[in-house]
């Protein structure tokens, strides 16, 4: 069997085809072929055995490779998303797979990580940001619900609903002086948010910029964990 191999490795590709179409008469496994046997039989003929076997021998990278890249940039159903995919991924990885530059294995999850990557860079693109200065184009109202009250996107209703849950009872009635407060629909001043605080303008501002990055943080930490 050996020196099937060896000579496999040394002849042009048609040979190499005909080769593989009979390794069954030769006596070969499939599980016995190398990973650039099995592309080159997917290849030629979409031959599912040789798929079912690279997908048993190498799910395992697509997973550890998932894990690595995506479980703390992406969401659930993107991660979902890609394991569904495994299998059509390992097929195409198989198609497009060139021996002479890698090996199948490094190919694979070069693949698997790019995918991962790039989703993540399509999240940080599209991510949504506690931007608070648009807060003020809501209608005034102490329950702070924008579904009711204003025609804003869900985005800024999970903001408001995180101000209005926040531990510091002081920031619901700070963002509420602040944005909804202000005369002409502009922003309330800092040192009149103060007075109504009984604090300084600068710690108004502490306050209300802690809170943005805690509510960034709790945005961008709703992530799936493996």
């Amino acid at each position: 069997m050996e020196y099937y191999f060896n000579t496999l490795r040394t002849r042009s590709y048609p040979i190499r085809l005909i080769f593989l179409i009979f390794f069954p008469i030769l006596g070969i496994l499939i599980e016995d072929l190398t990973d650039s046997a099995l592309t080159d039989l997917i290849k030629s003929s979409n031959h599912e055995d040789a798929l079912h076997e690279l997908i048993s021998r190498h799910s395992g990278i697509y997973v550890d490779m998932l894990k690595k890249f995506g479980m703390n940039c992406l969401t659930q159903n993107q991660v979902s998303d890609i394991m569904k995919d495994k299998d059509y991924v390992i097929y195409k990885a198989a198609l497009e797979y060139d021996e002479s530059k890698a090996k199948f294995s490094t190919h694979l999850a070069n693949k698997t990580k790019y995918m991962c990557l790039t989703q993540k860079t399509k999240n940080k693109n599209n991510r949504t940001t506690a931007n608070f200065d648009d807060i003020k184009f809501c209608k005034k109202d102490k329950s702070y619900t924008p579904d009711e009250e204003c025609n804003i996107n869900d985005s800024f209703s999970r903001i408001i609903n995180l101000i209005n849950k926040h531990k510091d009872k002081r920031l619901k009635t700070l963002f509420h002086e602040r944005y909804f407060c202000g005369r002409r629909g502009k922003l309330k001043p800092w040192k009149e948010v103060a007075i109504k605080l009984n604090l300084s303008a600068q710690g108004c501002i502490n306050i209300h910029n802690k809170a943005i990055k805690e509510i960034n943080s709790k945005i961008e930490n709703e992530k799936i964990k493996f």
